[in-house]
């Protein structure tokens, strides 16, 4: 059976062999002159490949092929079906340039969102300013008026004596707050002192 298969191959292989033959005889028919010298050595060396494949397979031993086989099929069978791997994840260089810049963006956006919500407040804070001496130009030209020509004059002692009147009104407010403060808190004491009286 198996020398049949064999006999049956290589008769296989010797009709490929003339095919093609057949196949570089037409080509050489339509090939320009120059290239038949080399097609001819082509063909010689097909004839001495196609000789060595008949000799090779002459001594083609198919038993100690099958042995090798079986040999290779048990070592197959041998080797485990599941096989740990670890899994090690490093970045490449490209990677850490990639995290990199996507650090930097999202740092440089953060900084001029907060920039901008920084000079928005400030925006609102100077257009209110604005409104309130738009109102004291309104209703008290003549004091409007000093304001601009005192800071026309001498801007430094102008601002210097705003800064004091402001720190003042702020004293003031801030002893009027505690004031309050203490007046809430003592009047708390007396309604509690009051419940207290009453309760006995």
């Amino acid at each position: 059976m198996q020398q049949e298969e064999l006999e049956e191959k290589v008769t296989m292989l010797e009709e490929l062999i003339q095919g093609f033959i057949q196949r570089i005889t037409i080509v050489e028919t339509e090939m320009p002159e120059f290239l038949k010298s080399f097609l001819s050595q082509y063909k010689e060396t097909l004839d001495r490949i196609t000789s060595r494949i008949e000799t090779a397979n002459k001594r083609y031993d198919d038993k100690k092929i099958q042995q090798q086989m079986d040999e290779l099929k048990d070592v197959v069978s041998r080797v485990p079906k599941v096989i740990g791997v670890k899994n090690h994840h490093h970045f490449g260089v490209w990677s850490k340039s990639l995290v990199i810049g996507v650090v930097a963006a999202f740092i440089i956006t953060a900084g001029s969102f907060g920039t901008a919500l920084y000079l928005n407040h400030q925006n609102d804070r100077l257009n209110e300013e604005a409104y309130n001496f738009w109102l004291v130009r309104a209703m008290y030209p003549k004091t409007a008026e000093t304001i601009i020509t005192g800071l026309k004059d001498d801007p430094n002692v102008f601002i210097a004596k705003a800064e004091k009147a402001m720190e003042k009104q702020q004293a003031i407010a801030a002893a009027k707050a505690v004031a309050d403060q203490a007046d809430k808190e003592q009047k708390a004491a007396r309604d509690n002192l009051k419940k207290v009286r009453s309760a006995k």
